[in-house]
């Protein structure tokens, strides 16, 4: 990310979108877009400078900022395309200019974006424009000026135009057209269709022979208000909709009452209709205008707003679940054996050792067509015994429940209780085992092996384990594959960042993959500090991350803090407080006469050091 000059415009939308002081959000996007600071690092080491803003609120200033930014990209791609069509009008410009969301910018731009000249287009080449604001303006009834409408506007086309009523139809073409286009009248039948529009679904013709069809029964005759389908607790309801509709089986629109769209087009255009000649023939064309341009518009128009809402609503969830996976309770230095289930091939069973290093592998067959089950417990008694096992983590997929009943009745250890046996959640692992990172860390071992060596590893350290997957394999929630893959997974490495740097890492164990997910560090980093500790034999302080390749100042203030050293020689450098801050806090021990390391201890040293600061 390239440091930006800060747009203050964007600031402001921030700032009324949010509801934030201005000054905080000032500074936060100071250290976002000017300084090229990580959340993670401003919402720990920079608290002073946003006012304690959250990781949350700091998330939504730079997706607020963000929008602001990409709506101007956009409605300035629209000036200049007009422009270079040399269509552009002073009033035109103005209504570009004042349009306030992306939708509004697409309504404007919509007359010009066809290459394909409408019926409209071709009626106006035709010289019938006059005869439409003729027909509008309603002081003279047309079916009285046939003779005109021959003189004006059919016999100088010269064919082009064939008769009288082909000349009324396109004057009809450009009313309905008109009609269409109004900027104000389509935001007035836009705010009606989310204040009093339903969302209906309904079985499409022979959508009852697709095989999946009876899932959807409950949408076979569906009815909703768009107000309450917009909520995003009904967000769920939404996307079933909507996966339906992509499998064809039903028929999902979003409407009003035709009568509202056809009044509110009347109230704009021809509001004394007691008064208009040619009433009947404007209010067929408001009713055409409505039915065959409005309101498909609008139904395409709240369908993709309201995907844009469940994507949101259920991402979010997707969030929340992935965390909880992530941050669930770190087992500690306790080895673990990992049972990969299985029938027919067997259980893969394999060993690591309190590190997590994997020491071994097996196979077992407790059940059909072998039946060993004697032959199977006594395999994993002598490998409980013999590294020490304190924990099995059996993979909860095909035959799991089995597999720890199995374990239960079986095995000697467990039924005494020294060894606690339980299920875990395998999502992912099969992705994982066949992977460039397993296969790099495991060359030799078959792909099963590696998925159990993935599940005694995430019961022992979930963190540690599940950022080698990608998030979206993990089974974070329903709909997950329908919902914008670029949103999810920005959403989702987001999280896994956040979960890292919340937690930190041990500087000199963490695996590449882990601490890719360090504030400031990424994957090619995280390769050259594995490769330097790999070479130098592990890391002695904090500052010699400086000497790995590309790690340069900036990654260095963005990464430290949340990188730990544990018995160093600097009591510091195994807690979250940043390397900036050393000099201040050595100064200040060598005051109260006392070391560091008393510091991290003495309760009553750290609060002396609290009211001090304060």
């Amino acid at each position: 990310m390239a440091a930006q000059t800060l747009d203050p415009q964007a600031m402001i939308f921030s700032t009324t979108k949010l509801g934030l002081p201005p000054q905080k959000v000032l500074a936060t996007c100071k250290l976002l877009f000017e300084e090229e600071c990580t959340i993670p690092f401003i919402a720990r080491y920079r608290k002073e400078v946003t006012g304690n803003l959250d990781e949350v609120q700091i998330r939504d200033i730079q997706d607020t900022y963000n929008e602001y930014v990409e709506t101007e990209k956009r409605r300035e791609f629209i000036l200049d395309a007009i422009k270079k069509m040399e269509a552009m009008t002073p009033e035109l410009e103005r209504q570009i200019k004042a349009a306030s969301t992306l939708n509004q910018l697409e309504d404007i731009y919509a007359p010009y974006k066809s290459k394909k000249k409408t019926k409209a287009m071709i009626a106006k080449d035709n010289g019938l424009e006059p005869l439409s604001e003729m027909i509008l303006k309603g002081d003279k009834d047309i079916r009285k000026l046939v003779e005109e409408i021959n003189e004006k506007f059919v016999k100088p086309m010269e064919g082009k135009v064939k008769d009288v009523q082909d000349a009324i139809n396109g004057a009809c073409d450009i009313l309905m057209e008109t009609f269409s286009h109004k900027l104000e009248l389509k935001e007035r039948i836009r705010q009606t269709f989310w204040e009093s529009g339903m969302m209906k679904a309904s079985l499409r013709k022979d959508g009852d022979k697709i095989e999946e069809a009876s899932k959807f029964k409950d949408f076979f005759e569906f009815s909703e208000p768009l107000s309450k389908i917009k909520d995003p607790k009904a967000s769920h309801r939404y996307m079933a909709m909507r996966r339906g509709m992509n499998l064809k089986i039903l028929k999902v629109d979003a409407e009003i009452a035709p009568e509202i769209g056809y009044t509110l087009i009347e109230e704009e255009f021809f509001p004394k209709k007691d008064k208009l000649a040619n009433y009947e023939l404007l209010k067929k064309c408001a009713e055409k205008a409505f039915t065959n341009y409005i309101q498909p518009s609008l139904d395409l128009e709240v369908k993709n707003d309201l995907k844009k809402f469940a994507d949101s609503a259920a991402i979010s969830v997707f969030g929340i679940n992935l965390k909880n996976l992530l941050l669930a309770p770190y087992l500690g230095s306790k080895a673990v054996l990992g049972i990969d289930p299985g029938i027919r091939t067997g259980c893969k069973v394999v060993i690591v050792d309190s590190t997590g290093k994997f020491l071994g592998d097996h196979v077992v067959y407790p059940f059909e067509p072998k039946n060993d089950k004697v032959g199977a417990a006594q395999i994993l008694t002598k490998m409980i015994e013999m590294f020490k096992v304190e924990y099995i983590a059996i993979g909860n997929g095909t035959n799991g429940r089995e597999t720890l009943e199995f374990v239960e009745t079986h095995i000697q250890q467990v039924k005494d209780g020294t060894v606690k046996a339980t299920m875990t959640s395998e999502a992912g692992a099969s992705i994982y085992s066949a992977s460039d990172i397993a296969r790099a860390e495991f060359p030799d071992k078959d792909v099963t092996v590696r998925g159990a060596i993935s599940i005694a590893r995430r019961f022992q350290d979930p963190l540690a384990e599940l950022v080698k997957l990608d998030p979206k394999s993990i089974g974070v929630g329903q709909y997950q594959h329908d919902v914008n893959q670029i949103q999810l997974k920005n959403n989702l490495e987001a999280v896994v960042e956040s979960c890292v740097n919340f937690v930190g890492v041990d500087l000199n164990t963490a695996s590449a993959p882990l601490l890719s997910y360090v504030s400031g560090i990424g994957p090619t980093v995280a390769q050259n500090v594995v490769k330097y500790r790999d070479t130098n034999g592990g890391f002695k302080s904090r500052n010699e991350l400086l000497k790995v390749t590309r790690f340069s100042q900036k990654v260095f203030e963005q990464s430290a803090g949340f990188l730990r050293i544990y018995n160093g020689p600097h009591a510091l450098d195994g807690t979250f407080i940043h390397p900036e801050r050393y000099p201040m806090l050595e100064e200040w021990v060598k005051t109260k006469k006392k070391d560091l390391k008393d510091l991290l201890i003495d309760d009553v040293l750290q609060n002396e050091l609290a009211s001090d600061k304060a």
